[in-house]
Protein backbone atom coordinates (compact mmCIF):
# COMPACT_ATOMS: atom_id res chain seq x y z
CA UNK A 1 0.00 0.00 0.00
CA UNK A 2 1.49 3.35 -0.87
CA UNK A 3 1.96 5.79 2.19
CA UNK A 4 -0.09 8.89 1.68
CA UNK A 5 1.98 12.05 0.95
CA UNK A 6 1.24 15.47 2.10
CA UNK A 7 2.30 19.08 1.13
CA UNK A 8 4.73 21.25 3.32
CA UNK A 9 5.80 25.03 3.32
CA UNK A 10 9.55 25.33 3.86
CA UNK A 11 10.68 28.63 5.32
CA UNK A 12 14.46 30.34 5.49
CA UNK A 13 14.68 31.39 8.76
CA UNK A 14 16.54 35.31 8.85
CA UNK A 15 14.83 37.92 6.52
CA UNK A 16 11.95 35.58 6.07
CA UNK A 17 9.84 34.51 9.54
CA UNK A 18 11.95 36.75 11.59
CA UNK A 19 14.08 40.10 10.70
CA UNK A 20 18.00 39.51 9.58
CA UNK A 21 19.89 40.90 12.03
CA UNK A 22 23.14 39.37 11.21
CA UNK A 23 24.64 36.23 12.85
CA UNK A 24 22.14 35.66 16.40
CA UNK A 25 24.19 33.96 19.30
CA UNK A 26 20.97 34.31 21.71
CA UNK A 27 17.26 34.14 22.06
CA UNK A 28 17.17 37.72 23.14
CA UNK A 29 18.19 38.75 19.51
CA UNK A 30 15.46 37.02 17.59
CA UNK A 31 12.34 39.51 16.17
CA UNK A 32 9.56 37.95 14.55
CA UNK A 33 7.73 39.71 11.85
CA UNK A 34 4.53 41.22 12.76
CA UNK A 35 2.52 38.76 9.92
CA UNK A 36 5.06 35.90 10.79
CA UNK A 37 2.48 33.96 13.21
CA UNK A 38 -0.92 34.66 11.50
CA UNK A 39 0.57 33.73 8.36
CA UNK A 40 2.17 30.28 9.24
CA UNK A 41 -1.26 29.89 11.62
CA UNK A 42 -2.74 30.16 7.81
CA UNK A 43 -0.41 27.65 6.19
CA UNK A 44 -0.86 24.79 8.82
CA UNK A 45 -4.14 24.63 8.33
CA UNK A 46 -3.17 22.89 4.77
CA UNK A 47 0.74 22.29 5.18
CA UNK A 48 3.50 20.59 7.26
CA UNK A 49 6.27 23.63 8.45
CA UNK A 50 9.98 23.30 7.75
CA UNK A 51 12.50 26.25 8.56
CA UNK A 52 15.37 25.36 6.06
CA UNK A 53 18.56 27.83 7.43
CA UNK A 54 21.71 28.60 6.60
CA UNK A 55 23.88 29.63 9.00
CA UNK A 56 27.82 30.22 7.69
CA UNK A 57 29.03 31.97 11.13
CA UNK A 58 29.41 28.36 12.44
CA UNK A 59 31.83 27.60 10.10
CA UNK A 60 33.52 30.99 9.86
CA UNK A 61 33.77 31.08 13.81
CA UNK A 62 31.73 33.65 14.57
CA UNK A 63 29.29 32.15 16.49
CA UNK A 64 29.20 28.47 18.14
CA UNK A 65 26.54 25.47 16.83
CA UNK A 66 25.20 25.82 20.41
CA UNK A 67 24.28 29.25 20.12
CA UNK A 68 23.00 28.68 16.65
CA UNK A 69 21.21 25.63 18.47
CA UNK A 70 19.69 27.59 20.97
CA UNK A 71 18.53 30.27 18.33
CA UNK A 72 16.43 27.44 16.58
CA UNK A 73 14.82 26.29 19.42
CA UNK A 74 13.61 29.33 20.42
CA UNK A 75 12.22 30.38 16.99
CA UNK A 76 10.22 27.22 17.50
CA UNK A 77 9.17 27.50 20.87
CA UNK A 78 8.26 30.96 20.36
CA UNK A 79 6.26 29.73 17.02
CA UNK A 80 4.70 26.86 19.37
CA UNK A 81 3.44 29.33 22.48
CA UNK A 82 1.36 31.04 19.72
CA UNK A 83 -0.52 27.78 18.43
CA UNK A 84 2.62 27.24 15.00
CA UNK A 85 3.55 24.00 15.11
CA UNK A 86 7.45 23.54 12.91
CA UNK A 87 8.11 20.15 12.18
CA UNK A 88 11.60 20.01 11.76
CA UNK A 89 14.63 22.91 11.11
CA UNK A 90 17.23 21.85 8.98
CA UNK A 91 20.28 23.90 9.12
CA UNK A 92 23.51 23.97 7.02
CA UNK A 93 26.41 25.38 8.99
CA UNK A 94 29.17 25.37 5.97
CA UNK A 95 30.79 27.78 3.90
CA UNK A 96 29.84 27.24 0.31
CA UNK A 97 33.47 26.61 -0.81
CA UNK A 98 33.09 23.65 1.49
CA UNK A 99 30.83 21.94 -1.38
CA UNK A 100 28.53 20.10 1.24
CA UNK A 101 25.40 18.30 -0.01
CA UNK A 102 23.29 20.45 2.55
CA UNK A 103 23.59 23.85 1.41
CA UNK A 104 21.38 25.59 -0.17
CA UNK A 105 20.15 25.64 -3.67
CA UNK A 106 21.35 21.70 -3.24
CA UNK A 107 17.66 20.19 -2.46
CA UNK A 108 19.50 17.55 0.13
CA UNK A 109 17.10 19.00 3.39
CA UNK A 110 13.72 18.94 0.98
CA UNK A 111 14.04 15.62 -0.22
CA UNK A 112 15.44 14.62 3.63
CA UNK A 113 11.72 15.59 4.63
CA UNK A 114 10.16 14.05 1.49
CA UNK A 115 11.43 10.45 3.25
CA UNK A 116 10.99 10.92 6.57
CA UNK A 117 7.46 12.99 6.98
CA UNK A 118 6.15 11.49 3.07
CA UNK A 119 6.33 14.99 2.00
CA UNK A 120 5.29 15.74 -1.34
CA UNK A 121 7.31 18.11 -3.09
CA UNK A 122 5.42 18.26 -6.23
CA UNK A 123 2.71 20.39 -3.85
CA UNK A 124 4.96 22.11 -1.70
CA UNK A 125 6.31 25.59 -1.88
CA UNK A 126 10.00 27.32 -0.13
CA UNK A 127 9.51 30.65 0.86
CA UNK A 128 12.64 32.76 1.32
CA UNK A 129 14.47 36.26 0.51
CA UNK A 130 17.25 34.72 -1.39
CA UNK A 131 17.32 33.41 -5.17
CA UNK A 132 19.29 30.30 -3.73
CA UNK A 133 15.90 29.76 -2.31
CA UNK A 134 13.85 30.05 -5.45
CA UNK A 135 16.74 27.85 -6.97
CA UNK A 136 16.45 25.38 -4.56
CA UNK A 137 12.52 24.96 -4.74
CA UNK A 138 12.79 24.42 -8.54
CA UNK A 139 15.73 21.72 -8.07
CA UNK A 140 13.66 19.94 -5.34
CA UNK A 141 10.33 20.28 -8.06
CA UNK A 142 8.56 22.56 -5.46
CA UNK A 143 7.48 26.07 -5.99
CA UNK A 144 9.30 28.97 -4.47
CA UNK A 145 8.29 32.33 -3.34
CA UNK A 146 10.62 35.13 -3.03
CA UNK A 147 10.20 37.45 -0.52
CA UNK A 148 11.72 41.33 -0.46
CA UNK A 149 11.88 41.30 3.26
CA UNK A 150 15.28 41.02 4.97
CA UNK A 151 17.98 40.82 1.76
CA UNK A 152 15.10 40.32 -0.90
CA UNK A 153 15.47 43.88 -2.36
CA UNK A 154 18.97 43.97 -2.34
CA UNK A 155 19.52 40.65 -4.39
CA UNK A 156 16.52 41.47 -6.57
CA UNK A 157 17.93 41.82 -9.64
CA UNK A 158 19.72 38.11 -9.42
CA UNK A 159 16.32 36.57 -9.52
CA UNK A 160 15.87 34.35 -12.54
CA UNK A 161 13.27 32.83 -14.55
CA UNK A 162 9.29 33.35 -13.26
CA UNK A 163 9.14 32.97 -9.83
CA UNK A 164 6.49 34.63 -7.56
CA UNK A 165 7.94 37.87 -5.96
CA UNK A 166 5.81 39.03 -2.50
CA UNK A 167 6.45 41.88 -0.56
CA UNK A 168 6.67 39.73 2.89
CA UNK A 169 5.00 36.30 4.70
CA UNK A 170 2.08 37.38 4.97
CA UNK A 171 1.78 38.07 1.24
CA UNK A 172 3.18 34.41 0.71
CA UNK A 173 0.96 32.54 2.76
CA UNK A 174 -2.13 34.79 0.18
CA UNK A 175 -0.45 33.24 -2.61
CA UNK A 176 0.35 30.13 -1.08
CA UNK A 177 -2.96 29.43 -0.55
CA UNK A 178 -4.34 30.91 -3.59
CA UNK A 179 -2.22 28.55 -5.59
CA UNK A 180 -3.88 25.26 -3.34
CA UNK A 181 -7.25 26.35 -4.59
CA UNK A 182 -6.22 26.81 -8.01
CA UNK A 183 -4.79 23.44 -8.10
CA UNK A 184 -8.21 22.16 -6.32
CA UNK A 185 -10.67 23.82 -9.42
CA UNK A 186 -8.03 22.27 -11.53
CA UNK A 187 -8.71 18.78 -10.17
CA UNK A 188 -12.02 18.93 -10.57
CA UNK A 189 -11.87 20.84 -13.76
CA UNK A 190 -8.76 19.49 -15.59
CA UNK A 191 -9.22 21.89 -19.02
CA UNK A 192 -10.51 25.04 -16.95
CA UNK A 193 -7.57 27.14 -17.54
CA UNK A 194 -7.26 26.12 -20.96
CA UNK A 195 -11.08 26.97 -21.73
CA UNK A 196 -10.46 30.13 -20.35
CA UNK A 197 -7.45 31.22 -22.99
CA UNK A 198 -9.27 30.02 -25.33
CA UNK A 199 -12.48 31.87 -24.85
CA UNK A 200 -10.55 35.34 -24.85
CA UNK A 201 -8.43 34.58 -27.45
CA UNK A 202 -11.94 33.90 -29.06
CA UNK A 203 -13.36 37.00 -28.25
CA UNK A 204 -14.98 35.89 -24.90
CA UNK A 205 -15.51 37.48 -21.79
CA UNK A 206 -14.05 35.48 -18.41
CA UNK A 207 -13.84 36.89 -14.67
CA UNK A 208 -11.02 35.99 -12.77
CA UNK A 209 -9.16 37.08 -9.54
CA UNK A 210 -6.73 38.97 -8.64
CA UNK A 211 -5.58 39.78 -5.25
CA UNK A 212 -7.46 43.17 -5.05
CA UNK A 213 -10.77 42.47 -6.88
CA UNK A 214 -12.43 39.93 -9.48
CA UNK A 215 -11.66 41.28 -12.69
CA UNK A 216 -14.08 41.32 -16.10
CA UNK A 217 -11.34 40.59 -18.46
CA UNK A 218 -11.22 40.71 -22.80
CA UNK A 219 -8.22 40.22 -24.88
CA UNK A 220 -6.67 43.83 -24.87
CA UNK A 221 -6.11 44.05 -27.90
CA UNK A 222 -9.43 43.01 -29.48
CA UNK A 223 -12.07 46.48 -29.61
CA UNK A 224 -15.29 43.23 -30.13
CA UNK A 225 -14.29 42.02 -27.75
CA UNK A 226 -13.42 45.03 -25.02
CA UNK A 227 -16.62 46.19 -25.90
CA UNK A 228 -18.57 43.41 -24.42
CA UNK A 229 -17.22 44.65 -21.11
CA UNK A 230 -18.79 47.78 -21.15
CA UNK A 231 -22.25 46.36 -22.19
CA UNK A 232 -22.01 43.61 -19.71
CA UNK A 233 -21.54 45.94 -16.73
CA UNK A 234 -23.76 49.20 -18.40
CA UNK A 235 -20.47 51.15 -18.03
CA UNK A 236 -19.83 54.08 -19.75
CA UNK A 237 -17.28 54.07 -22.45
CA UNK A 238 -15.36 57.44 -21.27
CA UNK A 239 -14.19 55.57 -18.32
CA UNK A 240 -11.20 53.70 -19.52
CA UNK A 241 -10.10 49.95 -18.71
CA UNK A 242 -6.60 48.98 -16.91
CA UNK A 243 -5.14 46.23 -19.00
CA UNK A 244 -3.10 43.60 -16.73
CA UNK A 245 -0.01 41.62 -17.52
CA UNK A 246 1.69 38.71 -16.53
CA UNK A 247 5.28 40.43 -16.98
CA UNK A 248 6.85 43.72 -17.43
CA UNK A 249 8.07 43.13 -20.12
CA UNK A 250 4.90 43.21 -21.67
CA UNK A 251 4.49 46.62 -20.78
CA UNK A 252 6.23 47.70 -24.07
CA UNK A 253 3.22 45.88 -25.89
CA UNK A 254 0.84 48.87 -24.11
CA UNK A 255 3.40 51.60 -23.81
CA UNK A 256 4.86 54.34 -25.60
CA UNK A 257 8.02 54.43 -23.77
CA UNK A 258 8.61 53.64 -19.51
CA UNK A 259 9.52 56.00 -17.58
CA UNK A 260 12.83 55.69 -15.10
CA UNK A 261 10.38 56.21 -12.23
CA UNK A 262 8.09 53.47 -13.91
CA UNK A 263 10.86 51.26 -13.98
CA UNK A 264 11.67 51.76 -10.05
CA UNK A 265 7.78 51.75 -9.57
CA UNK A 266 7.48 48.24 -11.34
CA UNK A 267 10.93 46.78 -9.31
CA UNK A 268 9.44 48.14 -5.93
CA UNK A 269 5.74 46.81 -6.25
CA UNK A 270 5.06 44.66 -9.68
CA UNK A 271 3.55 41.90 -9.22
CA UNK A 272 0.97 43.98 -6.72
CA UNK A 273 -1.76 46.55 -6.31
CA UNK A 274 -0.31 49.25 -8.11
CA UNK A 275 -1.46 51.07 -11.45
CA UNK A 276 1.08 53.02 -13.54
CA UNK A 277 -0.94 55.24 -16.23
CA UNK A 278 1.71 55.56 -19.03
CA UNK A 279 1.59 57.01 -22.80
CA UNK A 280 -0.41 54.72 -25.12
CA UNK A 281 1.77 52.51 -27.93
CA UNK A 282 -0.65 52.82 -31.00
CA UNK A 283 -1.94 49.82 -30.88
CA UNK A 284 -3.55 49.42 -28.11
CA UNK A 285 -7.32 50.09 -29.08
CA UNK A 286 -8.96 53.84 -28.24
CA UNK A 287 -12.28 52.08 -26.27
CA UNK A 288 -9.78 50.84 -23.82
CA UNK A 289 -8.24 54.02 -22.74
CA UNK A 290 -11.56 56.11 -23.54
CA UNK A 291 -9.81 58.16 -26.19
CA UNK A 292 -7.52 59.14 -23.97
CA UNK A 293 -3.14 59.20 -25.16
CA UNK A 294 -2.56 56.89 -21.55
CA UNK A 295 -2.92 53.63 -21.09
CA UNK A 296 -3.52 52.24 -17.29
CA UNK A 297 -1.65 48.73 -16.77
CA UNK A 298 -1.04 46.32 -13.45
CA UNK A 299 0.57 43.19 -13.21
CA UNK A 300 -1.84 41.08 -10.72
CA UNK A 301 -0.50 39.35 -7.78
CA UNK A 302 -2.52 36.23 -7.92
CA UNK A 303 -1.18 33.36 -9.40
CA UNK A 304 -4.61 32.35 -11.41
CA UNK A 305 -4.95 35.94 -13.15
CA UNK A 306 -1.03 35.18 -13.87
CA UNK A 307 -1.38 31.79 -15.28
CA UNK A 308 -4.49 32.95 -17.51
CA UNK A 309 -2.59 35.66 -19.07
CA UNK A 310 0.25 33.46 -20.03
CA UNK A 311 -1.89 30.84 -21.07
CA UNK A 312 -4.08 33.53 -23.17
CA UNK A 313 -1.05 34.87 -24.66
CA UNK A 314 -2.37 38.54 -24.56
CA UNK A 315 -2.47 41.61 -21.98
CA UNK A 316 -6.58 41.67 -20.55
CA UNK A 317 -8.31 44.63 -20.35
CA UNK A 318 -10.16 43.64 -17.22
CA UNK A 319 -11.94 46.68 -14.60
CA UNK A 320 -14.06 45.04 -11.81
CA UNK A 321 -16.42 41.96 -13.26
CA UNK A 322 -19.56 43.75 -11.36
CA UNK A 323 -22.46 46.15 -12.54
CA UNK A 324 -21.08 49.55 -13.34
CA UNK A 325 -20.82 51.48 -10.04
CA UNK A 326 -21.97 49.17 -7.42
CA UNK A 327 -19.80 46.93 -4.72
CA UNK A 328 -17.12 45.63 -6.03
CA UNK A 329 -16.27 41.77 -6.10
CA UNK A 330 -14.11 39.97 -3.91
CA UNK A 331 -15.66 36.01 -4.67
CA UNK A 332 -17.10 34.17 -7.23
CA UNK A 333 -20.40 34.27 -5.79
CA UNK A 334 -20.37 38.30 -5.79
CA UNK A 335 -19.41 38.16 -9.42
CA UNK A 336 -22.34 35.81 -10.21
CA UNK A 337 -24.86 38.08 -8.50
CA UNK A 338 -24.40 40.77 -10.82
CA UNK A 339 -23.17 39.56 -14.21
CA UNK A 340 -24.74 35.77 -14.21
CA UNK A 341 -25.86 35.42 -17.97
CA UNK A 342 -23.54 38.06 -19.22
CA UNK A 343 -19.89 36.50 -18.96
CA UNK A 344 -18.42 33.33 -20.99
CA UNK A 345 -16.71 31.70 -17.59
CA UNK A 346 -16.27 32.84 -14.28
CA UNK A 347 -12.99 31.45 -12.74
CA UNK A 348 -13.46 30.89 -8.57
CA UNK A 349 -10.04 31.62 -6.85
CA UNK A 350 -11.35 32.14 -4.00
CA UNK A 351 -11.77 35.56 -1.77
CA UNK A 352 -9.28 37.91 -2.98
CA UNK A 353 -6.42 38.53 0.29
CA UNK A 354 -6.32 42.62 -0.23
CA UNK A 355 -9.58 43.42 -1.00
CA UNK A 356 -9.63 46.91 -2.63
CA UNK A 357 -8.88 47.87 -5.97
CA UNK A 358 -5.24 48.99 -7.12
CA UNK A 359 -3.53 52.18 -6.57
CA UNK A 360 -3.21 54.28 -9.65
CA UNK A 361 -0.32 56.72 -10.28
CA UNK A 362 0.22 58.64 -13.56
CA UNK A 363 3.36 59.09 -14.85
CA UNK A 364 2.44 60.43 -18.42
CA UNK A 365 3.30 63.81 -17.28
CA UNK A 366 6.30 66.07 -15.61
CA UNK A 367 5.50 64.97 -12.02
CA UNK A 368 3.71 61.78 -10.92
CA UNK A 369 0.51 62.04 -9.98
CA UNK A 370 -1.80 59.80 -7.46
CA UNK A 371 -4.97 58.90 -9.21
CA UNK A 372 -6.68 56.76 -7.08
CA UNK A 373 -5.78 55.61 -3.81
CA UNK A 374 -6.01 51.98 -3.49
CA UNK A 375 -3.56 48.63 -2.25
CA UNK A 376 -0.65 50.44 -1.74
CA UNK A 377 -0.28 52.93 0.91
CA UNK A 378 0.59 56.32 -0.86
CA UNK A 379 3.62 56.78 1.78
CA UNK A 380 4.95 53.77 0.45
CA UNK A 381 4.48 54.90 -3.07
CA UNK A 382 6.08 58.52 -2.17
CA UNK A 383 9.33 56.87 -0.66
CA UNK A 384 10.04 55.68 -4.52
CA UNK A 385 8.48 58.41 -6.60
CA UNK A 386 9.26 61.65 -4.12
CA UNK A 387 6.09 63.96 -3.46
CA UNK A 388 2.58 62.44 -5.48
CA UNK A 389 0.27 65.48 -7.11
CA UNK A 390 -2.87 64.77 -5.98
CA UNK A 391 -6.26 64.95 -8.34
CA UNK A 392 -9.74 64.98 -7.89
CA UNK A 393 -12.41 64.25 -10.54
CA UNK A 394 -14.04 67.36 -9.92
CA UNK A 395 -11.15 69.38 -11.30
CA UNK A 396 -11.84 68.08 -15.03
CA UNK A 397 -14.26 67.19 -17.18
CA UNK A 398 -12.23 64.47 -17.86
CA UNK A 399 -12.06 60.53 -16.19
CA UNK A 400 -8.24 59.73 -16.75
CA UNK A 401 -8.28 56.45 -14.32
CA UNK A 402 -11.32 53.88 -13.02
CA UNK A 403 -13.03 54.89 -10.02
CA UNK A 404 -12.85 58.63 -10.02
CA UNK A 405 -16.65 59.13 -10.32
CA UNK A 406 -18.25 61.27 -7.29
CA UNK A 407 -20.53 58.08 -6.83
CA UNK A 408 -18.93 54.67 -6.91
CA UNK A 409 -18.27 51.16 -5.49
CA UNK A 410 -22.06 51.91 -3.69
CA UNK A 411 -24.48 49.20 -2.24
CA UNK A 412 -27.87 49.52 -3.23
CA UNK A 413 -28.81 50.55 0.47
CA UNK A 414 -28.33 54.17 0.46
CA UNK A 415 -24.87 54.69 2.39
CA UNK A 416 -24.75 57.64 5.25
CA UNK A 417 -21.25 58.79 6.72
CA UNK A 418 -21.44 60.22 9.97
CA UNK A 419 -18.70 62.76 11.53
CA UNK A 420 -16.09 61.26 13.59
CA UNK A 421 -16.75 63.45 16.82
CA UNK A 422 -20.63 62.89 16.18
CA UNK A 423 -22.62 59.82 18.46
CA UNK A 424 -24.02 56.82 16.42
CA UNK A 425 -27.58 57.56 15.53
CA UNK A 426 -30.37 56.29 17.01
CA UNK A 427 -32.69 54.56 14.28
CA UNK A 428 -36.36 56.06 14.13
CA UNK A 429 -39.27 53.44 15.41
CA UNK A 430 -39.74 51.23 12.81
CA UNK A 431 -36.33 51.67 10.49
CA UNK A 432 -33.82 48.93 9.44
CA UNK A 433 -30.36 50.39 9.83
CA UNK A 434 -27.25 48.64 9.11
CA UNK A 435 -24.14 49.74 10.89
CA UNK A 436 -21.02 49.30 8.95
CA UNK A 437 -18.11 50.11 11.78
CA UNK A 438 -14.71 50.17 11.90
CA UNK A 439 -13.94 47.94 15.34
CA UNK A 440 -16.07 49.78 17.60
CA UNK A 441 -19.34 49.10 18.16
CA UNK A 442 -22.23 50.77 20.51
CA UNK A 443 -23.56 48.52 23.26
CA UNK A 444 -25.86 47.92 23.41
CA UNK A 445 -26.35 48.10 19.63
CA UNK A 446 -29.99 50.28 17.77
CA UNK A 447 -28.70 48.90 14.91
CA UNK A 448 -30.96 45.66 13.09
CA UNK A 449 -27.41 44.67 11.91
CA UNK A 450 -23.63 45.23 12.14
CA UNK A 451 -20.55 44.20 10.05
CA UNK A 452 -17.28 45.22 11.53
CA UNK A 453 -14.45 45.52 9.49
CA UNK A 454 -11.66 44.48 11.73
CA UNK A 455 -11.68 43.96 15.47
CA UNK A 456 -8.28 44.36 16.29
CA UNK A 457 -7.98 47.94 14.42
CA UNK A 458 -5.95 46.14 11.65
CA UNK A 459 -6.14 48.69 8.58
CA UNK A 460 -5.21 45.56 6.26
CA UNK A 461 -7.73 43.23 7.73
CA UNK A 462 -10.19 45.99 7.16
CA UNK A 463 -9.67 46.69 3.58
CA UNK A 464 -9.94 43.08 2.97
CA UNK A 465 -13.35 42.64 4.24
CA UNK A 466 -15.16 46.25 3.59
CA UNK A 467 -16.67 45.26 -0.08
CA UNK A 468 -18.21 41.87 1.64
CA UNK A 469 -18.98 43.28 4.84
CA UNK A 470 -20.97 46.61 2.18
CA UNK A 471 -22.83 43.54 0.17
CA UNK A 472 -24.13 41.50 3.00
CA UNK A 473 -25.54 44.76 4.25
CA UNK A 474 -27.13 45.29 1.40
CA UNK A 475 -28.53 41.68 0.91
CA UNK A 476 -30.77 41.88 3.66
CA UNK A 477 -33.30 45.32 3.00
CA UNK A 478 -32.20 47.70 5.18
CA UNK A 479 -33.41 51.22 4.41
CA UNK A 480 -29.80 52.91 4.65
CA UNK A 481 -26.41 51.86 6.48
CA UNK A 482 -24.50 54.01 8.26
CA UNK A 483 -21.01 54.37 8.72
CA UNK A 484 -17.94 56.54 9.93
CA UNK A 485 -14.60 56.83 8.00
CA UNK A 486 -11.05 54.95 9.13
CA UNK A 487 -8.44 56.68 10.56
CA UNK A 488 -6.94 58.24 7.36
CA UNK A 489 -3.65 56.74 6.92
CA UNK A 490 -2.00 54.24 5.21
CA UNK A 491 -4.91 51.77 3.61
CA UNK A 492 -6.82 53.90 5.51
CA UNK A 493 -6.95 56.47 3.06
CA UNK A 494 -8.13 53.93 0.17
CA UNK A 495 -10.48 52.35 2.73
CA UNK A 496 -12.19 55.94 2.99
CA UNK A 497 -12.33 56.97 -0.85
CA UNK A 498 -14.24 53.77 -1.35
CA UNK A 499 -16.53 54.90 1.47
CA UNK A 500 -17.29 58.30 0.31
CA UNK A 501 -17.59 57.43 -2.73
CA UNK A 502 -20.36 55.12 -1.81
CA UNK A 503 -21.61 57.38 -0.08
CA UNK A 504 -22.31 59.55 -2.89
CA UNK A 505 -19.88 62.09 -1.43
CA UNK A 506 -16.70 61.58 -3.85
CA UNK A 507 -14.82 64.69 -5.44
Amino acid sequence: MTEKTTPAVFLDRDGTIIEDRGHLRSPSEVVFFPDTVPSLKRLQEHFRLFVVTHQRGIADGIVSAAEVARVNEHVVAELSRHGVDITEVYCCPHRREDGCDCIKPKPYHLRQAARDYHIDLTRSFMVGDHPHDVVLADNAGACGIYVRTGHGAKHLAEIRGRPAIVPGIREAADWILACREMQRQQALHPAWLDEAADLLRNGGLVAFPTETVYGLGAAAFDPTAVARIFEAKGRPRFDPLIVHVSSPEQVSLLADGIPAAAQRLIGQFWPGPLTLVLPKAAAVPDLVTAGLPTVAIRMPRHPLALELIRRAGTPIAAPSANAFGFTSPTSARHVLDHLAGKVDLVLDGGSCPVGIESSIVSLAGESPVLLRPGGIPAEDIEAVTGPLQRERHGKSAVVAAPGMLPRHYAPRTPLRLIPEAEAWPIPASGQKVGLLAFREVPDPTPFTCVEVLSGSGDLREAAATLFGAMRRLDEIHLDSIVARLVPQEGLGRAINDRLTRAAGQGT
